[in-house]
């Protein structure tokens, strides 16, 4: 039996897998059953799954890729010192993170990246000023700090932070082509209609706050530290996305204040937790941070047109 044969064959026996799939089947059926009635500012069911199908599908060429290529795990040789107190260390951070966050107003994300009308809401009451506070909050909590600590401090260097880009022609293409996919999540032809510095400014603003945090806090740091100490990338991915899901407890649609919308809310996070997983994957499998990007986050550059009415560009 070949290496690979035996890391298929670990990844199909993973209890975590099954686990995760079993809870995202519970939570498509919690949803399914309400038909957003408990939610009504919840995204759209409907593009929520072809969300979902197009990033399987996008997984899918990933894996088949990367085939060849040993996942980061236990084997990988990463020089991770204090593994255990790092990755408490981390997740400690991350609810500090989220309470500061809470108290300041600032959530993961500003809406549903075009998944439902109701993203207008969140974006309504936006101003140059809440989106600036956004961004430079994330972007200082993600990717300031931590870098200061680990790269500062800690002395690791990019390759044990796995900050570079998988080498070899096919993964720019491959990461151009889903990255493109992605901004079509939305309108197109809204989103290609707004004018170039709209574009500009809605890269800059989630770069700043989004795809750079997520990128540093989960899949730099937090992932390949849950497949070593699971000895498993399985187990790193379905965990990573399991906090990845778990970092958005206040987004705007969700509401706790009673069991059965309590419930609907914890389906919701389960289906932000599937792109975690995604994100996880995307990193794992190609050795690269980055990657996450193009698989799972670029569907919020789909958000110039809003951007653009607030800034009140032409």
């Amino acid at each position: 039996m070949t290496a690979e044969s035996e890391s298929r064959r670990g990844a199909l026996a993973n209890p975590f897998g099954w686990a995760f799939l079993a809870a995202f089947a519970l939570s498509w059926t919690v949803l399914l059953l309400d038909r957003g009635r408990s939610l009504p500012l919840a995204p759209d069911l409907a593009r929520f799954a072809i969300g979902e199908v197009f990033g399987v599908l996008v997984v899918a060429v990933l894996l088949r890729m990367a085939r060849g290529r040993e996942p980061i795990d236990h084997r990988s040789g990463l020089p991770i010192r204090d593994l255990r107190s790092e990755t408490v260390g981390l997740l400690l951070y991350l609810a500090a993170v989220l309470a500061v966050g809470r108290f300041f107003r600032v959530g993961a994300h500003i809406a549903g990246a075009g998944m439902s009308e109701a993203a207008a809401v969140a974006w309504q009451i936006q101003t140059a000023g809440t989106l600036f506070r956004w961004a430079l909050f994330n972007f200082v909590a993600g990717v300031v700090f931590p870098l200061l600590y680990f790269v500062g401090w800690r002395r690791y260097s990019p390759r044990t932070l796995l900050l570079r880009f998988p080498s070899g022609r096919k993964w720019v293409v491959f990461c151009l082509g889903a990255g493109f996919f992605g901004i079509l999540g939305a309108d197109p032809g809204q989103t290609f209609r707004q004018p170039v510095a709209g574009h500009v400014l809605t890269l800059v603003l989630f770069s700043l706050g989004t795809f750079l945090p997520i990128l540093v806090l989960f899949e730099s740091l937090l992932a390949p530290r849950l497949a070593i100490l699971g000895r498993s990338a399985v187990t790193g991915a379905v965990l990573s996305g399991a906090a990845y899901g778990l970092f958005h407890p206040f987004e705007f649609y969700l509401d706790w204040s009673s069991g059965p919308k309590a419930l609907v809310s914890l389906a919701w996070l389960a289906q932000l937790a599937f792109f975690g997983v995604a994100k996880g994957i995307s990193t794992l499998w190609t050795g690269s941070a980055w990657v996450h990007i193009f698989t799972t986050h670029t569907i919020h550059l789909s958000e110039a047109p809003e951007v653009v009415r607030v800034f009140g560009l032409r």
